[in-house]
């Protein structure tokens, strides 16, 4: 097992992952009835630039190490004793590791079965006969910890089987849906009459075993379930029973279980800070947990893609680039940070003695490696005729049913720039949708040199032509710098943001208890350095750079991350 391991980090160190036709275009709101979206499976996507970059520290920092993933450790997270990170969660680690398998063996990561087989082998002894992980004579123990971690076993079993089709997997499932079923009655109304958010994010695995396993128990026990969400406080649960109703609205048609998740995501929304976190626990907390952020991109894209609007690739966009980039470590992990709404980032909880700083790598870095391989799903999709590029990270997309590949480069996250190389292997008319961002004033477009008129209305720019050989596209965002008022309904100061990126003044360079300034000018535009380089003044008259709030990631000292303040007064210049 341990020439596995080695062998396994040196494969990864050596991987890299991942004519003038009438041209017209027009653009559109995704909206209900219109087609909606098809993902494009991992195999097909190759993430390059800095999102591979972080894509790829955030999976060595999971996969590839031993030290802290021993088939010991799942042992001890399946027997539910100490020997693991979260061992008292149990079921936890197993199911995240199998869900983090899950993405990166679909983008092609060595040893991912080899490691995922070691796995199962360790943990199946240790699943009780009332089918949980955890001590013996535990399942109807009040400890919500024991159905949460459970409920993230379910899931990765499921995701496993989705790859094997080894029925271990799927009778571990299967006996995992009957401990839920036999305890529902403890949890289902356990918070002041509401599904009980530890518990009740088991819904998207028992989606999962009715659609692969064809279990409808399970799926009576999804929709049992589903009506009795509400308003939950822990984030990172909550959203990931979301994520649940999301499946269960796709399987059963019924939008209400859409309705609900949007409920909860409009909640959020009304406690986020400017630069898109969340707080650990709703509607507030001292810190940000790297897992709730996680979930809260995934479930936007999963809203994306039950719904075709694009406000979703909007709210998943703005946090990935700048507060989840933020939350990420040189190490490659996640983990927690604190907040407020002035000020986020440095230390606050460092578990394990502080040991591993505010990396949390007992969840946070397993869920942040998983959200960042679930993105590159979402960059392009397809619905019928219609190819949309939804997010503009580096990555090459291929479609082998179109014959058609798309490479897509840029400055990601800056985004002042794209440039989109569509090669068909045979002539084909398709639509190309390229989406507008917010934070673009407007886009200009060329196609194989020639411009692309934009449209008065939308957010989508259509591309309707015969696509043969090769065409390129450049796309440059009109960016510029503008400042936001946050909070919205009683605004506490104002943000500078630079086109997508939140700017912000940073510990290393400042103190951020002072009250800093920005200046504006009479038309109310940050002013700028003789650079063109925004500034902020503290009370002294000592000028200050800000910079993009996920810049430092790279920072070796995990134990002290910088902080950033976010919100500044406003002066306006003489």
């Amino acid at each position: 097992m341990a020439k596995l391991w080695t062998g396994f980090l040196f494969s990864c160190l050596l991987l890299g992952f991942f004519g003038n036709e009438g041209l017209s275009a027009d653009r559109t709101e995704g909206a209900p009835g219109r087609a909606t979206p098809c993902l494009i499976p991992p195999a097909q996507v190759r993430l390059r630039g800095e999102i591979e970059t972080r894509y790829l520290a955030a999976t060595r920092n999971v996969l590839a190490r031993s030290d802290r993933y021993s088939l010991d450790s799942f042992v001890a997270n399946a027997s539910g004793r100490p020997g693991a990170l979260w061992w008292d969660w149990p079921g936890d680690q197993i199911g995240r590791w199998f869900s983090v398998l899950h993405v990166a063996g679909g983008y092609g990561w060595p040893d991912a079965a080899a490691l995922r087989e070691a796995a199962l082998e360790a943990i199946l002894p240790h699943q009780t006969k009332e089918g949980n992980f955890g001590p013996p004579g535990s399942a109807e123990r009040n400890d919500s910890r024991i159905p949460s971690g459970n409920a993230f076993a379910l899931r990765g079993m499921m995701d496993a089987y989705a790859d094997t089709h080894d029925p271990r997997y799927l009778e571990s499932a299967r006996k995992l849906a009957r401990y839920f079923q036999a305890i529902a009655p403890q949890w289902e109304t356990r918070e002041g009459g509401r599904l009980h958010e530890f518990y009740g994010h088991c819904i998207d695995g028992l989606v999962a075993l009715y659609e692969q396993g064809g279990d409808r128990e399970a799926l009576d026990l999804a929709e049992r379930l589903a009506p009795g969400f509400g308003p939950s406080s822990h984030t990172h649960h909550a959203l990931s029973l979301c994520r649940g109703l999301i499946d269960l609205a796709r399987v059963t048609g019924k939008g209400e279980y859409l309705e609900k998740a949007d409920a909860y995501l409009s909640w959020c929304r009304d406690h986020q800070t400017v630069s898109g976190g969340l707080p650990e626990m709703m509607p507030y907390s001292e810190q940000d947990e790297g897992c709730g952020l996680a979930d809260w991109i995934v479930v936007n894209l999963m809203m994306y893609e039950a719904t075709g609007r694009d406000c979703y690739l909007d709210e998943a966009e703005h946090t990935l680039v700048n507060h989840f980039f933020m939350n990420q470590f040189s190490t490659g992990g996640f983990g927690h940070r604190s907040f407020s709404q002035e000020i986020v980032g440095g230390k606050h909880w460092q578990g394990w003695e502080g040991k591993f700083g505010s990396e949390n790598p007992g969840c946070c870095s397993f869920w942040g490696s998983w959200a960042l391989g679930q993105v590159g799903r979402y960059i392009v999709t397809q619905s019928g005729e219609t190819v949309s590029v939804n997010l503009y990270p580096s990555a090459e997309i291929t479609l082998p049913e179109r014959g058609v590949k798309l490479e897509i480069s840029g400055d990601f996250p800056r985004m002042s720039k794209a440039q989109i190389r569509v090669e068909c292997t045979k002539p084909q008319s398709f639509t190309l949708a390229l989406r507008i961002p917010p934070w673009s004033r407007s886009m200009k477009v060329t196609c194989n040199g020639v411009p692309v008129a934009m449209p008065e209305k939308g957010n989508r720019v259509l591309l309707k032509r015969e696509w043969k050989g090769i065409s390129t596209i450049y796309v440059d965002f009109a960016i510029e710098l503008r400042l936001v008022s946050w909070p919205a309904r009683n605004p506490k100061g104002v943000a500078v943001f630079d086109g997508p990126l939140c700017l912000g003044l940073s510990s290393d360079s400042a103190d951020l208890a002072l009250p800093w300034t920005v200046a504006v000018d009479a038309a109310g535009r940050p002013v700028v350095d003789a650079q063109g380089r925004p500034q902020v003044v503290d009370p002294s008259g000592n000028k200050k750079l800000i910079e993009p709030i996920n810049s430092k990631w790279q920072d070796p000292d995990v134990k002290n991350p910088a902080r950033w303040r976010i919100l500044f007064r406003t002066l306006k210049s003489r």
